[in-house]
């Protein structure tokens, strides 16, 4: 609204508009399921794998790249897997010390704690899945000229109505309880900050190949990490040093890798 782009759009894009949302959310309790049944150590390398999904959509759907600038194909390929090895390192090295997963839980059967095992991982590759495909309805309504912040007030949208219909179901309540003043304006301004990432995010792919910019966004991983080690102190850096230090290396290496590709992609 502020930036006068309005909300009004044709029927089929706002209905991709609100799909994204639907997408993003499953993705979110896909994530969070596989952190209850195999821990964050686990669970979050393979979610990290979410932008290896939204460069083949990239690549193969909206031919950002191709054989015909195979140097510019082959850089895009090597700077994703090597982002993703980073946020893979980083991602075991960061998890909670004193985590516990269903699966590891000794007060439950050998039965149940396979089966937390697999769901967990199922989880985790759902969530990886999710994150990376709204990728590819964004991508399309950008393609049409839809605005961006329409696109995403609608997508915000879709998040509201698939998470309220969920807890509907879920817990038989139409609404959660109130949580008391201070949680409340935490969490108001965890979604402020996740709308101006999603926001930047979404505008970035006008201007690079969303092969290019999705994996660059995994740089998020960091800044998760030092809430984790500098603010929660949930995780001792010094015991990590080399996951770390490896993984940073990579990330600047990836990133050098898809910058210059960039200029060689289609956007």
């Amino acid at each position: 609204i502020v930036a006068g782009a309005g909300l009004a759009m044709p029927p089929t894009m706002l209905g991709l508009s609100l799909l994204c949302g639907v997408i993003w959310t499953f993705g979110s309790l896909s994530y969070s399921s596989a952190v209850d049944n195999v821990g964050v150590t686990r669970s979050t390398p393979i979610k990290n794998m979410a932008p290896v999904f939204a460069a083949i959509y990239g690549i193969i759907l909206f031919q950002e790249y191709s054989l015909a600038n195979p140097v510019a194909l082959t850089m895009t390929v090597s700077g994703v897997l090597l982002m993703v090895a980073a946020a893979f390192l980083i991602g075991r090295a960061s998890a909670l010390e004193h985590e516990k997963a269903f699966a590891y839980d000794v007060t439950r059967s050998a039965a149940d704690r396979r089966r937390s095992f697999g769901l967990g991982i199922a989880f985790s590759l759902g969530a990886a899945f999710f994150y990376g495909a709204y990728s590819a309805p964004l991508k399309y309504l950008f393609k049409k000229g839809v605005s961006v912040y329409a696109v995403c007030a609608w997508l915000g949208v879709g998040v509201l109505i698939t998470t309220v219909l969920i807890y509907i179901v879920k817990e038989r309540r139409l609404s959660p309880r109130f949580p008391g003043r201070r949680e409340f304006l935490l969490a108001q301004g965890a979604g402020a900050i996740w709308t101006s990432g999603q926001l930047l995010g979404a505008l970035a792919m006008l201007y690079i190949p969303m092969s290019i910019s999705w994996p660059i966004s995994n740089l998020g991983t960091l800044v998760a990490v030092a809430w984790g080690v500098y603010i929660f102190k949930e995780v001792h850096i010094e015991k990590h040093i080399k996951e770390f230090g490896l993984g940073l290396v990579l990330y600047v290496a990836g990133l050098t890798l898809l910058a210059m590709a960039a200029p060689g992609g289609h956007v």
